[in-house]
Order: C-alpha cells, then sequence, then structure tokens
C-alpha cells in the first residue's frame, strides 16, 4: 500500500504561495508549441532497436519520468539554441492544451488519455521550467555538479487554491490534492544520469482505505531517479506527514510496462542515497 501511495503522489510532477513565484507564473515566457513537444515526446521513446517504445507513458507510474525526459530533451535541444547567456534566457512554457494534445496525438490516437493527463488538462496545469542557473543553484559544495538545472512551477490562473480527486482504481483507493502553484527544483547530473526533484512544495495525497489512513494528508518533498535506457527506472521518493518534520524514503523500481516493485538492486541504492550539498537561491516575487 505504501508503494501505491507514494506511485499515486508523485503522477503530479507532472503540476510557497503564490506571492512568492509570480516571477515563474506571469512571464515573458518562450512558449514551446505542440509540434516541439510531440518531437520530444517521440524521440524520447525511442528505443536503440525495434520501433516498439523504450517504455509505456499511458502506464501511471511511468508519467513522472515522461515528463522528466521530456524536459530533458527541451532543455539540450530546444531551449539553449536561442540565447548566449544565462541573463537572456526566457523561462520556457508549455499550455495544458498543448501537453494534452501532443501526448494524445503521439501515445493515444486509438485510446483514451490516462487520467493523470486528463486531470491536468481538466485542471489547466501549466508548466514553466526556469532554466536560468543563477536563478536555480547559490553554491554547490559537490564535485559532480548537475549539467541541467532548472526551477520548474506547475500553476492555473483560476483562483481555487486547489483541487483535489479520488482516484478509487488504486490499491488503496486515494484522494490525489494538487495546489494551484506546485514548485521544485530540477537536478541532473550527467555521469551517473541522476535526475533529482528537490523541495517539492504543494503536492499532497492521502490513503482513503486501508492501513494508512492513520497518516492523513502526506507531502511529497524530494523524487530522485535512475532511468536506465529502454529498461526500469529506479526511484527513491521521500514523504512527510509534516513538512517541517523528516519523513520516510521508499526506494522503488518502476518497469517499462508500468509495475511497481519495492526496493532497487544495491549499487542503484547507493547513487540515489549518495549526498547532495546544495545552496539553492530563494523563490523570489516578481
Amino acid at each position: 500500500m505504501k508503494i501505491k501511495l507514494i506511485s499515486f503522489m508523485v503522477l503530479s510532477l507532472l503540476s510557497v504561495q503564490s506571492v512568492l513565484v509570480a516571477q515563474q507564473t506571469k512571464g515573458p515566457f518562450q512558449t514551446v508549441d505542440q509540434e516541439s513537444l510531440e518531437r520530444a515526446m517521440e524521440m524520447v521513446l525511442k528505443k536503440d532497436s525495434g520501433p516498439e517504445p523504450a517504455y509505456d507513458p499511458t502506464a501511471t507510474p511511468n508519467g513522472v519520468r515522461y515528463q522528466i525526459d521530456v524536459i530533458v530533451y527541451l532543455l539540450e535541444n530546444e531551449a539553449r539554441q536561442d540565447h548566449k547567456s544565462p541573463e537572456e534566457t526566457l523561462p520556457l512554457l508549455i499550455g495544458y492544451k498543448e501537453w494534452y494534445q501532443a501526448f494524445k496525438s503521439v501515445n493515444c490516437q486509438d485510446q483514451d488519455v490516462p487520467e493523470y493527463v486528463d486531470r491536468a488538462y481538466e485542471f489547466k496545469q501549466n508548466m514553466v521550467i526556469d532554466y536560468n542557473r543563477n536563478k536555480v543553484i547559490k553554491e554547490t559544495y559537490d564535485t559532480d555538479i548537475p549539467y541541467l538545472v532548472a526551477n520548474i512551477t506547475l500553476f492555473w490562473d483560476s483562483p481555487e487554491k486547489s483541487h483535489s480527486y479520488k482516484d478509487l482504481d488504486s490499491k488503496p483507493p486515494l484522494k490525489v490534492i494538487y495546489e494551484r502553484v506546485i514548485t521544485y527544483r530540477f537536478l541532473k547530473y550527467k555521469d551517473d544520469n541522476l535526475v533529482v526533484c528537490d523541495q517539492i512544495v504543494g503536492l499532497k495525497g492521502k490513503a482513503l482505505k486501508g492501513f494508512l489512513r492513520i497518516f492523513g494528508k502526506a507531502h511529497m518533498v524530494q523524487y530522485r531517479t535512475l532511468a536506465v535506457k529502454d529498461g526500469p527506472q529506479y526511484v527513491l521518493a521521500e514523504v512527510r506527514k509534516f513538512r517541517w518534520l523528516f519523513g520516510s524514503k521508499t526506494d522503488l523500481t518502476v518497469t517499462p510496462d508500468g509495475v511497481t516493485l519495492e526496493g532497487v538492486p544495491e549499487e542503484e541504492k547507493q547513487r540515489l542515497r549518495r549526498k547532495i550539498k546544495i545552496q539553492y537561491e530563494p523563490l523570489n516575487p516578481g
């Protein structure tokens, strides 16, 4: 049950108060069009051999992996082409309509889109990727420095403070809660392919049945992943009952077809759990 709770909470890495992130939600932006998203979504699923996709993006546990892969592709192949220095960068804006239509065109021409995609469309949840390095990292004390960094913001423009829905098909059934603004720090390391989604704010979940009900609402605060090309992804997720308390960390393996298993191989576990010493820049008002 613990595995399922974490799995469904991390979907919305797919969506702090708004005054602290005004700059991230007001722009100006460089808009990512549907054609660019379709290209990214297709490329990240290509296998080294064979026509079948590297993994199934319509499976809910693969939703975070797909979003991360698309973000990395855009930063490597789209965003950096138009700017000469960090000061000239404009954050990327991915509109909810463009993401939904691109996902449907690439992955769901003959079937319904998965619920996690449909909900983001229903809530009109946009994404901003601010990849100006000077706004993300103040100082790092590690020899291994991430080669891609960004402040990620997911938001909708309507005044509702939060949206939630009940996923009664999950085991245990869950209530997933999205705040109007969700933020996190995005770090991508080159040598070992580690991705860290850090300082996550605005994403909660609650089990509706079973033992996990005693914990009530739980906050997702950090998500680390190591994806194997054409293979599984290994995940370390940290969840807290209260944001100011230490929480539990869980190691998970997600297969290409979206099956979530508890635990990871020892070598990958050490890589996922290695210490990262970074001091971030604050998310300043716009």
